[in-house]
């Protein structure tokens, strides 16, 4: 898998096919990008933004986003070996404006979540939906881009935007207050 755009661009994300993780297609990553850069119902500015990728897995989506400028990427997975194989590509990189997180996605003891800009959650497709909407859409920021990645169809009046592909929906979520 290869960084699309921006300062990192052509470089290799190593992929363990072993993982449990789905790593997100290149297309999709593009649309993704996109549609955050330049969508006006969107309306938010990359390079201006806290950019979390909170369910990192291989790091993908986070070091896209740190490769389009954003302001900082905080990448976060319950996995420590899916961590140490991001901070190794970011080490190459010699990026500088992230962190890495080691935690439960739901933990409240620190405020990843609350500072971010722009939250990127691409949990298990087998995840509770409804759980991730009581115990993370509920600790953001009142101006929080909520990006979901999933397999499961969603009616929450808070979507801003979807973009639907073969086996995986974009939503793309404001809350209101």
């Amino acid at each position: 898998m290869r960084v699309i755009s921006g300062e990192y661009k052509g470089r290799i994300i190593e992929i363990n096919a072993n993982k449990s993780f789905r790593p997100t297609l290149s297309r999709i990553r593009e649309d993704l990008f996109n549609l955050i850069e330049h969508s006006s119902k969107l309306n938010i500015d990359l390079k201006e933004s806290i950019f979390c990728d909170l369910f990192c897995g291989s790091g993908s989506i986070g070091i896209e986003a740190l490769s389009r400028g954003a302001k900082k990427v905080i990448f976060n997975d319950i996995e420590s070996l899916n961590i140490e194989s991001v901070k190794k590509f970011l080490q190459k990189s010699k990026a500088s404006n992230f962190e890495l997180y080691n935690l439960n996605s739901y933990n409240k003891e620190r405020n990843i979540i609350e500072e971010s800009d722009i939250l990127y959650l691409d949990p298990p497709y087998d995840h509770d939906l409804n759980f991730l909407k009581e115990n993370i859409f509920n600790r953001v920021s009142p101006n929080c881009l909520i990006i979901l990645e999933s397999n499961q169809k969603l009616d929450y009046s808070e979507i801003l935007l979807e973009k639907v592909y073969k086996n995986k929906i974009l939503y793309f979520i404001k809350k209101i207050i």
